[in-house]
This record gives C-alpha cells, structure tokens and sequence, in this order.
C-alpha cells in the first residue's frame, strides 16, 4: 500500500511542478485543412460527389457543391461561418432551394479523411471526403 502511495505522490508532484503538457492536436489550425476534399455523399437511398474546398488567409472560406442533388442543387454554393476547431471542421451553406445546411465533419486519418453529418431540410447527409493532393 505504501508504493503505492509514493508513486501516486510522486505522479502528482511531477504534474504541479510543470510536467509537459500534450500540444494541442495537429491539424486544430485552419490552415490544415485547406485544401479541396472530395468524396461520396448520401441521403437515403440518394447519393451522389461532394467537393468541398476551404481556403482563405486568417478567415476559413470555402465552397460545396453537390452532383446528383434537386433540392441542393448542383452548382458551387459558398460556405458561411465555416471554422476548424477541435479537430471538427463546422460550417453552414445554403441550397438553391433556399434551404441551410449546417455541418459538423471531423478530421480523421491523420489529417486525411471527413467523415460527419450535415443537417440539412430536417434530414441527415452524411459525408466521406477524402483530401486530394495538391
């Protein structure tokens, strides 16, 4: 009982005396996920190609555009209020039918993958987009 009562002190003492901490997860800066990601969408038993492309300098921009998509449409919609935080890249559009998209993808695959739910017209989308290489 006595060990392990030492080794207990002694973990808690080397954390209050300035242990280092683990660095914020790679890929939190916006500047990780710029680029252009593309891969499958799906609603139902709809599916279709999904190209995302996030740029800016300071502020995330970026466009969707959806093949395969009535209510969406299929022409390169702007993102709005788009941010990379947390490892989860968030940001809302709006479709040809007037309707908002707001999505939630998470960064997976050391940086390489989306895959997440966008909310769109009451129905779940889900995302598979894979980054391309420049």
């Amino acid at each position: 009982m006595k060990a392990g009562r030492i080794a207990l002190l002694a973990v808690t003492a080397w954390l209050m005396l300035g242990a280092p901490l683990p660095a914020a997860a790679e890929g939190d800066a916006a500047t990780d996920v710029r680029g252009t990601w593309t891969g499958p969408w799906y609603l139902g038993m709809t599916s279709g190609v999904a190209t995302l492309t996030l740029r800016g300098e300071g502020v995330l921009e970026g466009s969707l555009q959806l093949t395969n998509s009535e209510r969406f449409g299929t022409a390169v919609r702007p993102l709005s209020e788009a941010q990379f935080e947390g490892g989860q890249l968030r940001f809302k559009v709006t479709g040809e039918d007037g309707q908002r998209m707001t999505a939630q993808l998470p960064v997976t695959g050391e940086g390489t993958r989306m895959k997440g739910l966008a909310k769109y017209s009451g129905y779940n989308i889900k995302f598979e987009l894979t980054r391309q290489k420049q």
